[in-house]
């Protein structure tokens, strides 16, 4: 792992190194990243929802509200909720693609699926614990895995939360994208002041 690190120090400094050569050692998923891209999701989530929950502004994201009481479900109420879901992971996933600097896309990924992980964990835990350590139905977050039973409303549910997982993951792939093409521009700029400085010939 040392000899690993000092060969990327050493391609890094050396005239050779290029941004796909760095990519390619540095890369890919990037873990802190992404779970900095999901807190960053979940507090504009937070934060935008009660927002608009103080407005007269129809929003829903669960079937049953914070005490557990089922609500009635509307397509309007659903549909702003998936663009506020849209928008917050956008950001959770420019966020994460910032971070990484490299691989963009696969970051805002990782923050969907850290985002499906929780909601399962969360979902276990209030099924099988018991109810209130279910976090994501007490902060009136996303709790889309409890949300199924037998009639009508938890169809609608179920149709929510796939148009939900959906904005999930658009969102955080295309804020990724946004963020990590920011980071190629930074390091097109610098390249070529590197060009510049190397060929002698000074601004």
């Amino acid at each position: 792992m040392q000899r690993e690190h000092r060969r990327n120090r050493d391609l890094v400094r050396g005239r050779e190194a290029t941004r796909s050569s760095v990519a390619e050692s540095f890369g890919g998923l990037d873990t802190p990243a992404a779970l900095g891209g999901l807190f960053a999701a979940l507090g504009m989530l937070a934060f935008v929802g009660a927002l608009i929950a103080a407005t007269s502004i129809p929003i829903q994201l669960n079937a049953f509200d914070v005490e557990g009481n089922r609500e009635q479900l509307g397509w309007a109420g659903i549909a702003i909720g998936a663009l506020v879901v849209f928008a917050s992971f956008f950001f959770g996933g420019w966020v994460a693609g910032r971070v990484a600097r490299f691989n963009g896309v696969m970051n805002g990924a990782g923050v969907g699926l850290w985002m499906v992980l929780l909601m399962a964990v969360s979902a276990t835990a209030g099924v099988f614990i018991e109810e209130r350590y279910n976090i994501l139905q007490s902060a009136a977050l996303p709790d889309w895995f409890s949300q199924i039973s037998g009639d009508d409303v938890a169809r609608l549910a179920i149709a929510a939360g796939i148009l939900g997982l959906l904005a999930i993951f658009a969102g955080a792939m295309l804020g990724g994208a946004v963020g990590g093409n920011y980071n190629r521009k930074v390091d097109a700029a610098l390249t070529d002041r590197s060009t510049l400085l190397d060929n002698g010939i000074r601004s």
